[in-house]
């Protein structure tokens, strides 16, 4: 490492060896500089970030070798630490690699000068922020979950006719935007694949093979996957109750089409019993025609012609997988 000074006995030696092994074998970099500002000290990782060799290094004025220190808070801290053997450690851009961040800690050397450690934060700081924006980001869901929840309890309460049905209703609302959950997890909420959606949703609802899936590659937006589950568990549990699917040969149909930005969602029953319009709209339905016109900026058409329902979704499509 190169210690410029006259030693004058054996144990300032030792301890000055000892000294050097200990910092050649760490990360940060490290160099001193006395007095008179020369460099006494350069260790291996400060040759490896400056591009530098001790040997031109040591003996040499500390801002003749950094110019660009100068006028800088670097300047300021090392001559508090020169001054007033104040220590101070600050991050700053780099100034020899642009993009790059550093942390610095200057001390003060008892009788000798200064010690200058430096660390690349880059990464580190990048690592710190991404992990703030997903800390954020998980704020925000389980805010909007809460609020789906929220949402979904008091409506289900308004319109249950005892503690039972609430129950049965409530759960498997719930179950519905877990699974919703669950495939958005798999694509680390970026996005979610309606085909595994309407499988995923529609599993505990739909017996044996009764069901008919087709369509192209589409992949949903978290606010879209999580509407269109809600929507196809309402449909589906009408199926189960009262539709295609509450006798033997009933079927449902679930396809959709893209045009240009558009998705169009068709789910059609058929083979179930004869079918007749409700005598009012139930929160299913309502989920329907108000919460995806809301949630997907689209159209819902809701009938109930005598061989089945049929609903017709269509709303923009914000990204083809």
């Amino acid at each position: 490492m190169g210690f410029d000074a006259d030693l004058r006995s054996d144990s300032e030696r030792a301890a000055v060896t000892r000294l050097e092994a200990v910092l050649e074998a760490v990360s940060d970099g490290f160099y001193a500089v006395d007095r008179g500002w020369r460099i006494t000290m350069f260790n291996r990782a400060a040759e490896a970030y400056f591009g530098l060799d001790r040997n031109d290094v040591i003996g040499r004025n500390l801002w003749d070798l950094f110019p660009q220190g100068l006028g800088q808070p670097y300047e300021h801290y090392c001559r508090l630490a020169m001054d007033d053997g104040q220590v101070s450690t600050f991050q700053a851009p780099s100034g020899l690699r642009p993009g790059r961040t550093v942390e610095l800690r200057i001390a003060p050397m008892p009788g000798e000068g200064i010690a200058v450690s430096l660390t690349d934060i880059t990464e580190r700081r990048a690592a710190e922020e991404r992990q703030r924006l997903l800390v954020n980001e998980l704020n925000h869901r389980v805010k909007n979950t809460l609020a789906s929840v929220q949402s979904i309890a008091g409506q289900t309460a308004r319109r249950a006719t005892g503690i039972a049905q609430f129950q049965e209703s409530f759960e498997g609302r719930l179950l519905a935007l877990s699974r919703a959950h669950d495939v958005l997890t798999r694509q680390s909420w970026d996005k979610a694949d309606l085909a595994e959606m309407v499988h995923k949703v529609l599993a505990p609802l739909h017996p044996g093979d009764r069901l008919a899936v087709s369509g192209p590659s589409v992949r949903l937006s978290p606010g879209q996957a999580l509407a269109f589950a809600m929507a196809f568990h309402e449909l589906a549990t009408n199926a189960a109750k009262y539709g295609a699917w509450s006798v033997g040969a009933g079927r449902v149909n679930v396809d959709w089409s893209v045009e240009g930005e558009r998705l169009r969602v068709v789910w059609r029953e058929e083979g179930g019993p004869p079918v007749t319009p409700p005598d009012r709209e139930g929160f299913g339905s309502r989920l329907l025609r108000q919460g995806l016109v809301r949630e997907l900026a689209g159209s819902v058409d809701l009938t109930f012609p005598a061989e089945g329902a049929l609903c017709v979704i269509e709303a923009p499509l914000e990204s083809r997988g």
